[in-house]
């Protein structure tokens, strides 16, 4: 058994926090990653989990020795990438997890990913709401708002635009809201993952606005919003890049453009290690590069 499996593991058992979720990963037994955290503590002389029979917490001897652990992964990861990129193209399945939203629009833009390498494969993951990764099998994922988990290495793409929109349909029914204290008098459909108040937020030339946003109609998809509004049942809040079509078709209104409203950060994750294999860092390179053309459009 050497010392880099058990470096290995050590890693994928600290961000997991679990031995059987790191063995339904890479295909090892239990005990034998078990073995490998036993390994280095006879080698450290350290304990590095506390364990309990319900949980598994990563002690102080741990803590200090995983940046060392990732360092070393990193280094040999390194090597590896630098050597496979001069006699390998890029090859295998990369499972990519995605809201709806962003994985429709992605989808329009991977025929030239995927014509540059033909050996590459990508498999999209769509789903409003976060999940387990490792648990998912997911080698990337992309999230928007505050990454909460620390297990995660995340990379910043940048932030989404949002608009609030309407069809010209019910705007001619309903009357076109000027201020968006206004909407007080629409009915609003909100995107959300739960819970019973939308705070809309607005702010121009030093003056904010929020808005408890109601209505008859919600959902946690924002597929269905775009839907719910383009029929008309109200007014919605979503990502630019969902609705500019839209906009510039004259389909929907965009509605108080003089008004910011708060950009959500997105951020590409994954849960290690830092040096990522060849297939995944080229999809996450793509990814940096679409969200350029994001953040000029």
């Amino acid at each position: 058994m050497d010392l880099l499996s058990a470096l290995h593991s050590f890693v994928r058992v600290a961000a997991t926090g679990s031995f059987s979720a790191v063995s339904r990963e890479t295909g090892a037994s239990q005990p034998t990653i078990s073995r490998h955290i036993a390994l280095l503590e006879a080698h450290y002389g350290a304990t590095l989990f506390a364990r309990t029979t319900r949980s598994l917490m990563m002690t102080e001897d741990g803590r200090s020795l995983l940046p060392h652990a990732y360092e070393v992964l990193e280094i040999l990861e390194t090597a590896e990438t630098a050597l496979g990129r001069r006699r390998a193209s890029v090859s295998g399945l990369v499972r990519l997890g995605v809201t709806t939203a962003f994985g429709l629009y992605l989808t329009g833009k991977l025929g030239k990913l995927l014509e540059e390498h033909p050996d590459l494969s990508v498999e999209l993951v769509m789903r409003d709401g976060f999940g387990d990764l490792v648990e998912e099998g997911l080698d990337l994922a992309v999230r928007v708002g505050s990454i909460a988990e620390g297990s995660l290495i995340a990379r910043r793409l940048g932030s989404v635009r949002r608009y609030v929109v309407a069809s010209s349909d019910y705007l001619a029914r309903r009357g076109t809201p000027a201020h968006p204290r206004d909407l007080l008098n629409h009915p609003c459909i909100a995107y959300s993952y739960g819970g019973s108040r939308h705070d809309w937020h607005f702010e121009c030339k030093g003056e904010e606005n929020v808005v408890a946003a109601s209505g008859p109609f919600r959902a946690n998809s924002s597929e269905a919003v775009l839907q719910a509004v383009r029929s008309g049942l109200g007014i919605g809040m979503l990502p630019s890049f969902q609705v500019e079509e839209d906009i510039a078709s004259g389909r929907l209104i965009h509605l108080f453009p003089e008004w910011t409203v708060p950009e959500m950060p997105f951020y590409a994750v994954h849960t290690g290690p830092r040096t990522l294999p060849l297939r995944t860092r080229t999809v996450l390179d793509f990814l940096i590069d679409i969200s350029d053309v994001l953040r000029q459009g």
